[in-house]
């Protein structure tokens, strides 16, 4: 199997003495002409992170968010912190013409090779039964070519698959509730992998939208931080997210991944701003 779109769209090339190079694709946009997804542009971050070490896996990863990256190259400046046995630091800094958008932070490990005791006694999310859901990805689209809303460009790149009254909000029925989720693959049917998750984390519309605040409006990330326990297993993965708490404009969106098999995958924890 070739390079799946994931793969060309975050892949970076060393120029040497830990600087490497990217380019940031229009496809995966919030909005069409609008900023790349959060968690795509951390993603190629931590593909540049991880290439001087042989560590493949984020096992935790934060990025603050310092300036909106755009379509086109950009810069890594990457140095490792720490190389350990089992464990490696590494740092990042992401510019483009010069002006620092992004810094990262991160420990990676071979997850292949974890060894230790399991134990989760988090509930698995509501989420409903897949054969219960709408095909999000496909209504979005269809609707879009009837002269309809155009779709999200990152909408396009998973196959989505919600509830019905997930979606409620974008049709002025919101739950009433800060809660966002579904189940969702790469729309290409890739393999998922680590760096995947670190996407799948930031995908989804503010679960915040569904509390029906009509004061909200756009609603950036500061800072984004992802833990990756293990490596997810092949089929859809389950995705849950939530927002509690809004102080003058602040919030927290938690995330947590279920994989096919059952397995909690990652945790997220984002800092946003609910701006007008």
């Amino acid at each position: 199997m070739g390079q799946s779109r994931f793969e060309r769209d975050t892949a970076v090339v060393e120029i040497g003495d830990g600087r490497y190079q990217g380019r940031i694709d229009e496809g995966w946009a919030v909005i069409a002409g609008a900023a790349p997804n959060g968690g795509y542009v951390m993603a190629m971050a931590a593909r540049a992170m991880r290439a001087p070490i042989a560590l493949p896996d984020p096992v935790t990863i934060t990025a603050h968010f310092l300036a909106p990256a755009a379509p086109g190259e950009v810069d890594m400046e990457v140095e490792v912190v720490r190389q350990g046995r089992r464990h490696a630091t590494v740092q990042a800094r992401m510019l483009q013409e010069g002006r620092e958008t992004l810094r990262a932070l991160g420990t990676f490990a071979d997850l292949s090779a974890a060894d230790g005791p399991t134990r989760v006694d988090r509930p698995h999310p509501p989420l409903p039964r897949l054969d219960e859901c709408l095909d999000v990805t496909t209504a979005a689209v269809e609707q879009a070519r009837a002269g309809g809303f155009p779709a999200p460009p990152i909408l396009e790149r998973f196959d989505h698959r919600m509830a019905p009254e997930m979606m409620g909000w974008s049709q002025g029925k919101p739950l009433g509730r800060g809660e966002m989720g579904g189940w969702l693959r790469w729309a290409e049917e890739a393999p998922m992998d680590t760096l995947g998750l670190l996407v799948v984390a930031d995908c989804y519309p503010p679960a915040v939208f569904n509390t029906g605040d009509s004061r909200l409006g756009w609603v950036p990330t500061i800072e984004l931080t992802v833990q990756v326990r293990k490596r997810p297993a092949p089929g859809y993965l389950g995705a849950w997210l939530t927002t509690q708490a809004i102080t003058a404009g602040y919030l927290e969106e938690d995330g947590e991944i279920w994989d096919a098999d059952g397995d909690l995958v990652a945790l997220s924890r984002q800092l946003a701003l609910a701006s007008r």
